[in-house]
C-alpha cells in the first residue's frame, strides 16, 4: 500500500476506532497509526492493517479486550479500504459521484461511496437497462459495522446466501435480550453453561448494530405494543 493509499486507510480506522471509544494520535515517521486507551499507549496499526504492541502495555483482561477490538476493527477496515483502492467506479444510468463497485452477482450490486465521515456502503438492484433501484444504505458513521451490514445485505438478496440461514437484527436482539435475562435471573447455572451463553450474548451484541435502540423498543412494545415501531433507515446520502 502506497503512501497516499495508507493515509485513506489510516483516516478510516481512525474513524472506526473513535465510534469505539479508542483515541488515535498522528501517524508517526515510520508509518505507524498509535492508539491510546483509557489516557495510555496501547499498540500501532501497520499500513497493512497489523497490530504492533508491548506485552506491559495490554497487560489484564480489560486492555486486552481493547487490543482484541483494535484488531478486529484495523482488519476488516483494510478489507474493505484495499477493495475501494483497486475496485472500478460503479456507472449508471442518474448516478453521479464517486461510487465504487466491489461486488455484482445476480443483478445485484454492493458499492462503496467515501465521504467526510467515513465510508458508505449501498446494495442496489441493477435492471436490464443499466439503472439502479432499491438501494439499501449503510453508513457513514456507524463504524466497521456498515460494512458488515451491507456485505451480509448483498450476499442475501443476489442470493449467495439463503434468506432464511440468518437470522435477522430483530432476531439477534431478541436472543441477546433472553440469554442476558437468563444470566442476570438464573441461579442454577453451571459454570460451563454460564460460559457458553455469556460467549452468546457477547457475539449477538456484535452483531446487532443499535441495540440499545432495539432493546428500548422492546420495552416500549410490552408496554404499548400498537404504539411501538423501530426507525426505519431513510436512505439518506452523504458526501
Amino acid at each position: 500500500m502506497n503512501a497516499d493509499a495508507r493515509k485513506r486507510f489510516f483516516q478510516e480506522l481512525a474513524l472506526n476506532l473513535k465510534y469505539e471509544g479508542l483515541t488515535v494520535k498522528p501517524e508517526t515517521e515510520d508509518g505507524l497509526l498509535p492508539i491510546d486507551f483509557d489516557g495510555q499507549h496501547l499498540c500501532h496499526v501497520t499500513g497493512s492493517g497489523g497490530v504492533q504492541y508491548w506485552k506491559e502495555d495490554v497487560a489484564g483482561d480489560v486492555r486486552n479486550g481493547a487490543l482484541d477490538r483494535v484488531t478486529d476493527i484495523a482488519k476488516i477496515t483494510f478489507e474493505y479500504m484495499s477493495q475501494m483502492e483497486t475496485a472500478p467506479q460503479l456507472t449508471a444510468s442518474s448516478l453521479t459521484g464517486d461510487f465504487r463497485m466491489l461486488a455484482e452477482f445476480n443483478g445485484v450490486v454492493l458499492a462503496g461511496h467515501p465521504t467526510q465521515l467515513g465510508t458508505q456502503f449501498i446494495t442496489w438492484e441493477r435492471a436490464q437497462n443499466r439503472t439502479l433501484y432499491q438501494g439499501a444504505y449503510h453508513g457513514p458513521g456507524c463504524g466497521n459495522s456498515c460494512y458488515l451490514i451491507a456485505k451480509r445485505g448483498f450476499a442475501v438478496r443476489s442470493g449467495l446466501i439463503p434468506r432464511g440461514a440468518l437470522f435477522t437484527q430483530e432476531h439477534l436482539a431478541e436472543i441477546c435480550r433472553c440469554v442476558q435475562e437468563t444470566l442476570e435471573n438464573s441461579d442454577s447455572l453451571t459454570d460451563e453453561r454460564q460460559k457458553r451463553l455469556e460467549s452468546i450474548a457477547e457475539q449477538s451484541r456484535d452483531e446487532v448494530s443499535d441495540l440499545e435502540a432495539w432493546m428500548a423498543l422492546f420495552s416500549r412494545q410490552e408496554a404499548a405494543p400498537e404504539a411501538a415501531e423501530f426507525p426505519q433507515d431513510g436512505g439518506m446520502q452523504f458526501s
